[in-house]
C-alpha cells in the first residue's frame, strides 16, 4: 500500500544522529510513513548504524552516494525515489523536530489549496557568524528573486508528491542553495505554499566558507538564468507588456550586469581560499557522474 507521507533524510557523516531522528519520526509521524535515508558521501559509521537500526524498525530505503555530491543532489535523489503521497525533508540530524512535518501534512490534508508547507524558524539557534550569513544570504535572495517567504533555509519542507516529483526533476543546485530553487520553480508554477512556525533546536553545524561561495555561485547562475528567460520570452514568445513599468523590477538593470564580476569574484574566492572538497571534483555546472545505488533495508526476522 502507497505510504501517505515518505521522509527523506539527507545525511553526511550523521550516521550517529539516526537512531534518535528515526525513533521520533515513529512517534510524530504516520504509522505508514516511509523513510528515505541518503547517505551522501559519508566516510563515519553510518552504514553499520543503519544495519542494526533495520532489525528494529520498519524497512529503511537507503540510497548512497559514493561520493560527496551535495544536500540538494542528496534530496533530489531522495525525492526521486520517494512513493508517499506527500514528500518532505529534514536534517538527519532534526535540527527541525519531525512533530512540524506531521503539522505540514495535517496542513495539506485540511486545505486542498495548498501544495506545499515550509518551515519558518521562530528561534535560530547557532553561531553569530552562520546567523550573519543567512541574514545577508536571505536579503540577496529577497533582492534578485523578491519571493514571498521569510525563511527560505529553514531545514524542513513538505510537499505533495506530484509537486515534488516535478519541482525536483528540474533542480540543478547541488549545494545549500537548492532551496531557493526548489522554492522559486514552486512559485513560478503557481502551486499554493504556507509557511509554518517552527523552533529549531541547537545543532552542530556543517556549512564551511567553500561551501557557502559555492552556494553563491550557484545563487548567481540562478539569477541570469532566470533573467535570460524573460528576455527570451519577451523576445521570442512576444507576450504583452505592462502598460507601466514597475519602479522595483528596474533593479534588474542594475543587478544584472553586477552578477557577472560578483560571480568571478566568488569563483575566484572559491578556489583560492580553500581546496575544493570532493563534492565539487568535476567542472561546477556538472553532477558526478556516479549513479546512485538503492538499497533496501528490511526487518530480520
Amino acid at each position: 500500500m502507497k505510504p501517505l507521507l515518505c521522509i527523506i533524510l539527507p545525511s553526511y557523516n550523521n550516521g550517529a544522529c539516526l537512531p534518535a531522528t528515526i525513533r521520533r519520526i515513529r512517534r510524530t509521524c504516520p504509522k505508514n510513513t516511509e523513510v528515505v535515508i541518503v547517505m551522501d558521501g559519508s566516510t563515519d559509521e553510518t552504514r553499520h548504524i543503519l544495519s542494526h537500526l533495520s532489525a528494529r524498525h520498519p524497512p529503511l530505503r537507503v540510497i548512497t552516494h559514493k561520493v560527496r555530491m551535495g544536500k540538494g543532489a542528496a534530496v533530489r535523489d531522495g525525492v526521486r525515489a520517494a512513493r508517499g503521497h506527500m514528500i518532505a525533508f529534514i536534517d538527519a540530524d532534526m535540527a527541525i523536530d519531525p512533530l512540524y512535518v506531521a503539522q505540514g501534512v495535517k496542513w495539506l490534508q485540511e486545505n486542498p489549496s495548498l501544495d506545499a508547507v515550509i518551515a519558518r524558524r521562530k528561534t535560530y539557534h547557532t553561531g553569530t557568524a552562520r546567523l550573519i550569513f543567512h541574514t545577508v544570504f536571505h536579503w540577496i535572495e529577497f533582492l534578485l528573486f523578491r519571493m514571498p517567504y521569510h525563511d527560505t533555509q529553514a531545514p524542513m519542507k513538505v510537499f505533495r508528491a506530484p509537486v515534488a516529483k516535478a519541482v525536483f526533476a528540474k533542480l540543478q543546485a547541488r549545494s545549500y542553495a537548492f532551496d531557493i530553487e526548489v522554492l522559486f520553480r514552486t512559485m513560478a508554477r503557481g502551486n499554493g505554499v504556507a509557511e509554518l512556525t517552527v523552533v529549531q533546536r541547537k545543532t552542530r553545524s556543517s556549512l564551511k566558507w567553500n561551501l557557502l561561495l559555492f552556494s553563491s555561485i550557484e545563487m548567481l547562475r540562478m539569477y541570469r538564468t532566470y533573467i535570460a528567460h524573460i528576455v527570451i520570452r519577451l523576445l521570442v514568445k512576444k507576450q504583452r507588456r505592462s502598460p507601466f513599468v514597475d519602479a522595483y523590477s528596474l533593479r534588474h538593470v542594475i543587478l544584472w550586469p553586477f552578477s557577472w564580476p560578483l560571480l568571478w569574484i566568488a569563483q575566484f574566492l572559491y578556489h583560492f581560499v580553500q581546496q575544493p572538497m570532493t563534492i565539487h571534483k568535476t567542472r561546477l555546472p556538472d553532477y558526478p557522474s556516479t549513479k546512485p545505488v538503492l538499497m533496501l533495508r528490511q526487518r530480520t526476522s
